[in-house]
């Protein structure tokens, strides 16, 4: 059950942590973020935000940094829509699964498959 209320807690804090940044955020290093997971640790008192960065080509260190840099900001903001006893501390990190899936997108397209005629 308490499984259950994690995972509940985790998606809430994912959705009304998107609408805050990009909301909130007028920094232009957060354009493009999107959360893409939350993991809470077992005690709750830190957050594991994994992110991705779409339709840009920045350094991802330096939104990483940017990120960690706000996260007292994010924390703030998020503490007062959730109706939670105490809220976590928020750490960025870069979801590097888009990159993958980019990457191997980009190799399939560059093969040539033989037509149905040939």
């Amino acid at each position: 059950m308490a499984s259950i209320a994690k995972e509940r807690k985790e998606e809430l804090i994912k959705i009304k942590l998107s609408v805050i940044i990009q909301k909130s955020a007028s920094n232009p290093r957060f354009e493009g973020v999107t959360i893409t997971n939350v993991e809470i640790s077992p005690d709750t008192a830190v957050a594991l935000i994994h992110y991705a960065v779409f339709g840009t080509d920045r350094n991802i260190s330096d939104v990483t940094k940017a990120l960690n840099a706000a996260a007292g900001f994010f924390q703030s903001k998020l503490a007062h829509t959730l109706k939670t006893r105490n809220t976590p501390r928020l750490k960025f990190i870069y979801d590097t699964g888009f990159d993958h899936t980019n990457r191997i997108e980009s190799i399939l397209k560059g093969l040539h498959l033989p037509k149905e005629d040939e």
